[in-house]
């Protein structure tokens, strides 16, 4: 007698979740419930701890106050050159941290992040555009909430990191050409720097929305239903479009050692640095 044999589930794609700085993984693990409950229909979900202690974020204290171990992604204040070591040296850590979980590089798709987080995942891509990264099929990334919380001089330096990554890949307009979905709470003291971040990414790649709370990840349900359905858009579009094949591809990149599959950092640093002084002069 023949046997009835169900088929394999589908391996889905792997989505990586960042939190906000003075958080943690299982902290934004209760922040975003309502939003991973939908996406997970879609995406395997690994939430990530960030690499360096904090003290507790904007909003965490007390209602985790029980949960401790807070942690954060980047250092507040440092010189740019400095800046794109630290973000090599996370996007190392972050590398670890899932090759520990048995996760391969090529089945990470997206990033997304809240607040701080959301500055590191729109980083990775810019990594991953750059040819600076392991993740081979990284496609796009989700930031909300994002934003120095409300430091001028820093989002000052977030918008010439992207403009020179813009300039690297021979775009004229100055804006990041990654695919990305931006959310910002109506209500969040900082929604002015979510704003801002979002018009510094190529339109024709970015979905916006604002939602009605504030330094939070959105929780009503038709709000949390919106996102989802940007996210999936914004998903299927970046299918269509290679990030290893673009029009204007620069003679740069071909230059540059990836210090994440074995390249030289301080070589790769040399050429970045080299690159970010000659577009601020």
């Amino acid at each position: 007698m023949l046997r009835n044999l169900k088929q394999p589930k589908a391996k889905k794609p792997v989505m990586v979740m960042f939190h906000g700085s003075g958080s943690s993984a299982a902290i934004f693990g209760i922040q975003t419930h309502l939003l991973a409950k939908e996406l997970s229909k879609k995406f395997d979900l690994v939430f990530l701890d960030a690499p360096t202690p904090s003290a507790p974020g904007p909003g965490v204290l007390p209602l985790f106050a029980d949960m401790p171990g807070y942690y954060r992604w980047l250092t507040p204040e440092v010189p740019a050159a400095l800046r794109l070591a630290e973000l090599l040296d996370v996007a190392g850590y972050i590398h670890t941290q899932l090759d520990s979980q048995n996760i391969k590089p090529s089945d990470v798709v997206a990033f997304l992040g809240f607040s701080q987080g959301a500055l590191v995942a729109l980083a990775m891509l810019g990594l991953r555009l750059v040819e600076q990264s392991v993740w081979e099929n990284l496609r796009f990334c989700v930031a909300i909430g994002a934003g120095t919380t409300g430091n001028v001089a820093q989002m000052d330096g977030v918008e010439n990191m992207l403009g020179m990554l813009s300039t690297m890949l021979g775009r004229e307009d100055g804006k990041f050409p990654g695919y990305s979905v931006q959310a910002s709470g109506l209500r969040d003291l900082w929604y002015k720097d979510g704003r801002r971040l979002a018009n510094m990414c190529a339109r024709d790649r970015t979905k916006t929305m604002d939602y009605r709370d504030g330094h939070v990840v959105p929780r009503q349900k038709n709000e949390v239903l919106k996102l989802v359905q940007m996210i999936i858009s914004i998903d299927e579009a970046s299918k269509a479009t290679s990030l290893s094949t673009e029009s204007t591809r620069a003679p740069l990149k071909e230059s540059m050692p990836s210090p994440l599959n074995g390249g030289d950092i301080t070589e790769g640093l040399a050429v970045l640095s080299a690159k970010w002084v000659e577009l601020q002069a």
